[in-house]
């Protein structure tokens, strides 16, 4: 039985992994806040969608100072609080990573003062042997929760999606009104 006393506890502290875990992936890729009906075409985003879906419009047109005005705009009214929300933001990252590293840790030193203790019963390929098990049943796990979506949250993002596409754009380069170019015969 390869370090069944290093296998309790890693089992043990799959738990704090996961909450860990949750949190190091609730701050990169953000909580949905439902803030999707007031952003709309005025948000840094929607103007940047717009502007990047009709790039040639705004390049034929040579709104690129104006786009860029306006999203700039954007970001300033987006979030008043941005030092705030940076600070939150990064310290949940922090506490992420310290949990994840002191488990690591945990782990590192549990597995030598066993190794130490206890020669004749443990050595250090039956550390090596359980601590890449451990790894790679994490990875499995992570990878295998990527496709893992709640419904209510699938059906919010195709509603997104939907919303984008069917909405009408101000830069419409088949209309006759605004700047026109004059051609050369």
């Amino acid at each position: 039985y390869y370090m069944w006393a290093f296998a309790l506890l890693s089992v043990a502290t799959i738990p704090f992994m996961g909450f860990a875990t949750a949190i190091e992936m609730k701050t990169f890729l953000g909580a949905d806040e439902g803030d999707d009906e007031k952003a709309g075409e005025n948000s840094s985003g929607g103007i940047l969608v717009e502007t990047l879906l009709n790039i040639r419009t705004v390049s034929a047109l040579t709104l690129e100072e104006q786009r860029h005005e306006d999203y700039v705009r954007a970001l300033r009214n987006s979030d008043p609080y941005y030092v705030r929300t940076s600070i939150k933001s990064g310290m949940a990252s922090g506490f992420s990573i310290l949990i994840q590293q002191w488990t690591n840790a945990l782990q590192f030193w549990w597995g030598g003062w066993l190794i130490f203790n206890y020669p004749n019963q443990f050595s250090f390929d039956d550390f090596l042997i359980s601590m890449f098990a451990l790894l790679f049943s994490l990875f499995a796990l992570g990878a295998s929760s990527v496709g893992a979506t709640d419904r209510k949250e699938a059906e919010k993002s195709a509603g997104r999606i939907f919303y984008l596409l069917n909405r009408k754009s101000s830069i419409d380069p088949l209309s006759d009104e605004g700047k026109t170019f004059e051609k050369e015969a």
